[in-house]
């Protein structure tokens, strides 16, 4: 606008000049052209600096291009051969383009207006508050390292209250008492009897009729002694002390 108006108040001076001469004329008029020259040239310096500007952009632009269109095909392979078609579809369903920030954002989760519940809970996360992989849990019952803790990441001992007993001492005795006791609560050791010499003195001169004593009257008497002498329960016999006749069976 400038431009325009300075150009319609030149012509309007040109419209009211007058030359007393040709050479002034010619004179006004070579300074004019001479004006509108340099005019030209710095438009032309113009236009190749902005032609230079745009070339340039033009090529940052491409090889921004060249950058987003190779992202865009690795992307494009990882989400062919490592994520599933469903969650795929999910992920492009919950995408969509925020005109006002001019930004790709995702829906939320919680799509309470199409009655929706929520995702899951994964079940690596059973009993924790975070999804735990199963490296993770093994790791933390064999080392207690915090690396793999997703809380609880110090254990601290209890705090013990203060103790209410008192360690058990031994009553003082006096030395006599524990020396009595001590050989009252001894062990005897046995006592070993030879018989043999008791079984051969038996055997051999049988013993008499005055020496065999008879048993003590604390034990009842079984059987009345025999007159016969011939009876193995006689007293002449050795074993008629020691064995007494049995009640109700018929001697052999």
């Amino acid at each position: 606008m400038q431009q325009q108006m300075e150009s319609r108040d030149e012509e309007t001076l040109e419209l009211k000049e007058t030359y007393s001469s040709l050479q002034q004329e010619v004179d006004i008029k070579t300074k004019k052209l001479k004006k509108l020259f340099a005019k030209l040239q710095a438009v032309k310096a113009e236009i190749h600096d902005i032609q230079e500007a745009h070339i340039n952009e033009r090529q940052e632009l491409e090889q921004t291009q060249n950058e987003l269109t190779r992202d865009l095909k690795l992307k494009h392979l990882i989400i062919e051969n490592f994520i599933p078609l469903e969650e795929k579809n999910k992920i492009v369903h919950r995408a969509y383009f925020d005109e006002e920030d001019e930004y790709w954002k995702t829906k939320p989760i919680t799509r309470l207006e199409d009655d929706q519940q929520m995702m899951t809970r994964p079940l690596s996360a059973v009993g924790y508050r975070r999804p735990l992989s199963h490296h993770a849990r093994k790791s933390m019952m064999m080392r207690p390292d915090m690396r793999y803790k997703a809380e609880n990441i110090m254990v601290l001992d209890m705090d013990l209250p203060a103790r209410t007993t008192k360690e058990y001492q031994e009553p003082v005795i006096a030395p006599k008492v524990a020396a009595a006791l001590e050989s009252a609560l001894r062990d005897e050791d046995e006592i070993q009897v030879d018989a043999s010499g008791f079984h051969s003195s038996l055997g051999s001169t049988p013993p008499t009729s005055g020496s065999l004593k008879k048993p003590k009257s604390g034990r009842p008497r079984s059987v009345k002694k025999s007159s016969t002498p011939t009876s193995p329960f006689s007293p002449s016999s050795p074993g008629s002390q020691l064995y007494p006749q049995s009640r109700g069976l018929v001697p052999k």
